[in-house]
């Protein structure tokens, strides 16, 4: 359930979740209503252990959100109620070892989280992992997503490099006032001293720079500004605005202009996120990721905020930086990805001095983020060889 707080955080109380599948009830049963009410109990158990808001299961006739189907799915209540009442209230023990479990396990734990203020005073949460002697390596994620989807790529790298990370600035934890975020920077170069600052928080003088997808052009960027900082990087399936020179994806010119029409204004942002709560949205969205990569949409202050700060990486015209940044650099892609087209890397890779380019036969963007054994002991080689 520890992975799912992030996307109920962000949605409006409350958030409903029903059971679907073998043991789901068929609502309305008034037979049913004792198990009701003791599933419940085990979900408000849950959320007390893990310190996560509430989930209410679904009772009325009002259809849920996208979102809450997305919560649904995660937390699989139907098995629950295959079990008669009596059994339900004899699992209230183990619920509570799940919660501490969760705890225990959850990636806030095992990544290390840490809190900082950033150069203009914008609060971040910073991750690390591996051993403090190791390489470092700084993981440029991919803008608005919550630290779980990364997660795959810190647990293997840290097993032999130190690793750093954080959460997009804006968009986690306190987001504090409309006027705060107002107030503060949220181009590429902002984005890319938010990375020095990780650095320094976590008392890297030097490292490897593995970016993932728009993290990418925060990457070349930092590389750009401080050189002295960043000895090599690993691009990986990045997501480029390169002009003419380079086409794209129908999905990041319609992901693009999303970006462009949210960050014009709250009030453009709210409208557009009432479409993302349509079930229908779910249909193109991976399952075991979507309470990741649907985050940025559950509310429309957090939509606005992220077309505010995706939209000025997808805009930013990565070109100038190319022949200037001349570290060793790892650029990959697939043949068949279909949201950061191809030839965008292909691009990349002939333009920067000292690039080798990897391009696999298979593997749609989203794969990117499960860190396969193969791309993770590409990326490691790399980093052993050239970060220094």
């Amino acid at each position: 359930m520890s992975t799912i707080a992030p996307l109920v955080n962000a949605l409006d109380a409350p958030v409903r979740a029903s059971a679907s599948g073998p043991g789901a009830p068929a609502g309305g049963e008034p037979a049913s209503a004792e198990r009701r009410d003791e599933v419940q109990g085990l979900l408000d158990r849950l959320a007390d252990g893990i310190a996560a808001p509430r989930i209410v299961l679904h009772r009325d006739a009002a259809p849920l959100s996208a979102f809450e189907l997305i919560v649904s799915e995660r937390l699989a209540l139907a098995s629950l109620f295959e079990l008669p009442p009596e059994a339900l209230r004899a699992i209230r023990p183990e619920v509570d070892g799940i919660a501490q479990e969760s705890r225990a396990h959850s990636v806030e734990a095992v990544l290390a989280r840490s809190d900082l203020q950033s150069w203009d005073g914008a609060p971040l949460r910073v991750y690390a992992r591996g051993p403090r002697d190791g390489k470092a390596v700084v993981l440029v994620p991919a803008c608005g997503m919550p630290i779980g989807l990364c997660e795959p790529w810190v647990r293997r790298l840290a097993q032999g490099f130190r690793v750093v990370t954080w959460e997009s600035r804006g968009l986690f934890g306190a987001l504090g006032t409309t006027e705060e975020f107002d107030a503060r920077a949220y181009d590429v170069r902002a984005q890319a001293r938010d990375l020095f600052a990780v650095m320094d928080h976590a008392g890297v003088e030097r490292a490897h720079a593995t970016a993932l997808c728009g993290g990418a052009v925060i990457a070349l960027a930092a590389a750009e500004m401080a050189p002295e900082r960043i000895s090599s990087l690993s691009l990986w399936h990045g997501d480029y605005e390169l002009g003419q020179d380079a086409p794209k994806t129908q999905h990041q010119r319609d992901v693009q202009m999303l970006m462009t029409m949210a960050g014009r204004g709250r009030a453009q942002a709210a409208g557009l996120q009432r479409m993302f709560r349509r079930p229908s949205v779910l249909a193109k969205v991976r399952t075991d990721m979507a309470h990741h990569v649907m985050y940025p949409y559950a509310n429309g202050e957090l939509l606005y905020r992220y077309g505010r700060l995706n939209g000025t990486i997808m805009d930013h015209d990565c070109r100038p930086l190319l022949d200037r940044v001349g570290q060793p650099a790892l650029v990959v892609t697939s043949h068949d990805d279909e949201t950061a087209h191809p030839e965008g890397s292909r691009y990349v890779a002939g333009k920067l001095p000292r690039a080798t380019l990897h391009v696999g036969e298979h593997g749609d963007h989203l794969s990117l983020f499960e860190a396969e054994s193969r791309l993770a002991d590409l990326a490691a080689a790399f980093i052993a060889r050239e970060a220094n």
